[in-house]
């Protein structure tokens, strides 16, 4: 934006020419003559001068030689513009000294315009030309000023002698008049005027006006920055003020008004060029023609309100008499700073008051105020908006406890805070429940806050009630549409992650296993492009519904997008049941989903990634499940596969194992051995044990730990588990009618253990073989046992109420309670092998043997070790005190028609048989 400088010695000329420069988009700066206009030009140089001709102090012409004679400003363009000088001798003469152009007043403004724009153009771009002085002509006029001048000056020498002595007298009087007329209207203006901008400005303005000095200036101290803050000046406007602020009283005092202030004193010079201090604006000084200065405090009541600092342009200007004047000015307008302060702290003090008032009563939010005095800190006011919100009338909540909106819903979060704040007076912020009056809920949000009183006790609390229904219901709706697929209701792919995040660190933390399946729906589009897409999302439904029924509850299933499922299995102990998880996710597309009329088979296929060894981060085991799932598609469909070879071998293992038991159990491929149980003292054979024995396609007898591991998982166990019970119940009955009285011990696995129809499937396996429950033995682990101990005790209770007999399985592998094992109604320890093949040659397991034995005879039990192999073991057994051993050194496990002729040939040998 190009900027114009204005000279003219009238205002009016002034005004109309920045007028319309600032209309055409220029800035414009004013000069009254050539003097001020060359120092406002060196300060700021414009881009183009317009100046007028007839001025005092220094005519246009004379500004016009000095501004073509200056290096800096001679580049700048130079229009004249007059009414006075109109001849073509007067714009030659301009032109020659050097005029870009030359204008006659008053021209159209847009003739004015267009020349002032033609001037400017040619400048920017090089064109104008110069016009020197022409060096004749100003030597003829400087020999002709100088002479004219010479004697201007002689006659003025002789004048002035003549009058120098009445100027002093009659100046001082003056002087002290006009002070004195100004100390007065200070006064007046003190008293008359309300705002005190204005009155600042009439103050300095009185000071200049009346009291004859050529600048006025009043600066506020800040109290918290220390910052002096101009409020009011007039006159000589000083420059420095702008140059060098932040003005303060702090640090380096540069000027009157900032020495005043910081030292606390007046500042009284009458010479102000000579005063070291104030070098920073001798400059300035020069150039405004100040002289002499005196700068005052201003101070009430011992307070620092800021200072006055009163400029003259002549030395020695402040002799006694007008200082103590002017000290009695600094002290009228340091009265009427502290008047208007304290007029505006009461009158703020009074709006505030009135503006909460009205602000509490107009408020949207419920308010209400409490009294901790009173017991219960009642209600003491509530605001039209607590009644609305609420439905409740003013009259009818005052004195009442503000907890009668929460009702009974005490246990909600929040609570406790809201009563830690009110008894330590405290603030605090929650949201809560509350109800209305006619019994709607709403949720409020309810900030509490302390009020004090001046001496900081604590004299009300107020409360300000929110209505957040709306908002919680909307936060509610969002944070379903984030965490829930809209279609099926499963988790959306967000929820997914952050529950994959937390099962991630939860396997880290507790060394465990999680795995994540992908899930696709094999030819799913075939459906929507024949079917159309309402009856594919019914599919998708089922499938959701089909696939949620099959998992545990702390599983998560997730629809990605389409046909895409994920499950998430998390807190596993190992990888091996996440094959059992595939299958039966598979095993849900068998049924048809019925869509309409229709019925459609549909298929999927499933990729599998586990955590640690396929992924460390969610991105990864999803794509690396991705991976498997198009493997499990390029494998056929219908499958599913695990991202990693050995795993997909494993699996498929696992799988062909439970079909071989599923076949098994259908073409009775199960068989029972029997491993004799005997006396430790007199070797005679008193029970035996029912041992499960499986045989593969292949008709090999598969080792317990191979199948009943698998048969736990699946669940097989509790069929494998009732068939062997009722098998050894009849067999041992058909030895009975044989004249071998041996009871009989059946192992019950944990799943059967858990099962609360155990004790009746129990009852019904004895009445279904015709064996006296007195001949059953049931054997449960110790682990199963402490599982959970109420339950076990109660289950326990029951199936001894039938008569038969329990024996804790595993004794001293476990950790047991003795507190419990002395509730619980059973019959006999069974000492595990690992301590009893190591009673002859390890201390340590002689002593834990032995301790057992002592334990259960105090609880009056019996005990049986288990695994006896050697004579040295039988010989510490029986020594040790223990009432029944099994195994390899009587007899290995066998056949039914094996341990019979085992018997026979036993008996036939005069050993003790069984009784």
């Amino acid at each position: 934006m190009k900027h114009i400088l204005v000279v003219d010695d009238r205002e009016e000329n002034r005004y109309v020419l920045r007028v319309l420069m600032q209309g055409h988009g220029f800035t414009v700066s004013e000069a009254e003559h050539g003097v001020d206009a060359l120092e406002q030009a060196r300060t700021r140089k414009p881009d183009l001068a317009v100046s007028d001709l007839l001025m005092p102090t220094m005519d246009g012409y004379t500004l016009l030689r000095e501004w073509k004679a200056d290096p800096v400003l001679r580049t700048v363009p130079f229009i004249v513009y007059t009414a006075t000088y109109t001849g073509p001798k007067d714009e030659k003469l301009a032109r020659d000294m050097g005029a870009d152009a030359f204008i006659i007043k008053p021209a159209e403004p847009e003739e004015l315009v267009r020349e002032v724009q033609a001037v400017l153009a040619q400048a920017v771009a090089g064109r104008l030309s110069a016009h020197p002085p022409q060096a004749a002509e100003t030597v003829m006029l400087k020999d002709y000023n100088a002479v004219l001048v010479a004697k201007l000056e002689e006659r003025t020498a002789e004048l002035e002698a003549h009058v120098a002595e009445l100027d002093r007298a009659r100046h001082q009087i003056l002087r002290l008049n006009r002070l004195y007329r100004a100390l007065s209207e200070t006064n007046q203006a003190i008293i008359h005027t309300a705002d005190p901008a204005t009155l600042y400005e009439t103050l300095c303005r009185i000071a200049v006006d009346r009291g004859g000095l050529a600048m006025a200036w009043i600066g506020l101290l800040d109290a918290d920055s220390g910052a002096l803050t101009p409020v009011g000046r007039y006159g000589a406007l000083p420059p420095w003020v702008e140059r060098l602020a932040p003005l303060s009283g702090r640090g380096e005092l540069r000027i009157p008004a900032e020495i005043a202030l910081g030292e606390g004193r007046a500042y009284l010079c009458n010479d102000l060029l000579a005063d070291p201090a104030l070098a920073a604006i001798h400059d300035d000084l020069r150039a405004k023609g100040l002289a002499a200065a005196a700068a005052f405090p201003l101070v009430a009541d011992g307070r620092m309100l800021g200072s006055m600092a009163l400029f003259s342009g002549e030395k020695g200007f402040f002799d006694f008499e007008l200082t103590e004047l002017v000290r009695e000015m600094a002290d009228d307008v340091a009265f009427a700073i502290d008047h208007f302060g304290r007029e505006a702290r009461r009158r703020r003090a009074e709006e505030a008051s009135r503006l909460m008032g009205r602000a509490v009563e107009a408020s949207v939010n419920g308010i209400a105020l409490t009294d901790p005095q009173q017991p219960g800190n009642p209600l003491v006011y509530v605001n039209p908006a607590f009644e609305r919100i609420t439905g409740y009338a003013a009259g009818e909540v005052m004195g009442l406890d503000p907890c009668f909106l929460i009702g009974a819903d005490h246990d909600q979060l929040g609570i406790g805070e809201i009563e830690a704040a009110i008894a330590e007076g405290t603030e605090a912020a929650v949201v809560l429940r509350a109800h209305r009056k006619d019994g709607s809920l709403f949720w409020s949000e309810l900030s509490v806050a302390p009020v004090r009183d001046a001496d900081g006790r604590l004299t009300h609390f107020v409360c300000v009630i929110n209505d957040v229904t709306e908002r919680k219901i909307y936060e509610e709706t969002l944070e379903r549409q984030y965490n829930e697929d809209a279609l099926t209701g499963l988790a959306s792919r967000n929820l997914l992650r952050d529950r994959c995040g937390q099962g991630l660190a939860f396997s880290r933390q507790r060394q465990r296993v999680m795995a994540l399946m992908m899930i696709d729906l094999d030819h799913f589009k075939r459906v929507n492009d024949s079917l159309g897409h309402d009856a594919g999302d019914v599919l998708l439904r089922t499938v959701a519904q089909r696939i949620t029924s099959v998992l545990r509850e702390r599983d998560t299933v997730a629809r990605l997008g389409g046909d895409e499922f994920v499950v998430l299995l998390a807190d596993l102990e190992d990888a091996g049941s996440v094959p059992l998880v595939a299958d039966k996710i598979l095993r849900v597309f068998d049924t048809p989903v019925k869509v309409g009329e229709r019925e459609i088979d549909v298929t999927a296929s499933l990729g599998i990634s586990v955590y640690p060894q396929d992924g460390e981060d969610y991105d990864t085991l999803l794509r690396n499940a991705e991976t498997a799932m198009y493997g499990a598609k390029q494998a056929g469909r219908n499958a599913f596969r695990f991202y990693t070879a050995d795993m997909n071998a494993e699996a498929l293992k696992k799988l062909e194992l439970e079909a071989q038991l599923r076949r098994a159990l259908a073409r009775g491929d199960l068989v029972l051995h029997y491993q004799p149980i005997c006396e430790a003292a007199g070797g005679r054979v008193v029970g035996v044990e029912a041992l499960l024995r499986c045989r593969d396609d292949g008709g090999r007898l598969m080792p317990p730990g191979e199948f009943i591991p698998l048969a736990e998982e699946t669940g097989l166990i509790m069929v494998l588990g009732e068939w062997a019970l009722l098998t050894a119940c009849r067999q041992a009955c058909r030895w009975q009618q044989a004249g071998w009285t041996l009871r009989v011990a059946v192992n019950l696995s944990t799943r059967q253990f858990r099962d609360a129809q155990l004790a009746e499937r129990v009852r019904q396996c004895l009445a279904g073989s015709g064996l006296p429950a007195a001949l059953l033995k049931l054997e449960i682990t110790e682990s199963s046992v402490m599982e959970d101990a109420e339950r076990a005790a109660q289950t326990l209770a029951e199936l001894k109420a039938l008569g038969v007999a329990i024996s804790v399985d595993d004794f001293g592998t476990g950790y047991s309670s003795l507190a419990y094992l002395r509730r619980f109604p059973i019959d006999q320890l069974k000492i595990d092998r690992s301590f009893v093949s190591e009673v002859t040659h390890h201390p340590d397991s002689a002593s834990i043997v032995r301790g057992i034995i002592d334990l259960a005879h105090s609880l009056r039990l019996k005990t049986v070790a288990e695994g006896v192999e050697t004579e040295e073991e039988q010989i510490f057994l029986r020594e040790a005190g223990c009432d029944l051993v099994q195994g390899y050194l009587h007899a290995r496990p066998m056949e039914a028609e094996a341990l019979e002729r085992w018997l026979a040939t036993r008996e036939a040998g005069g050993e003790d048989g069984t009784g």
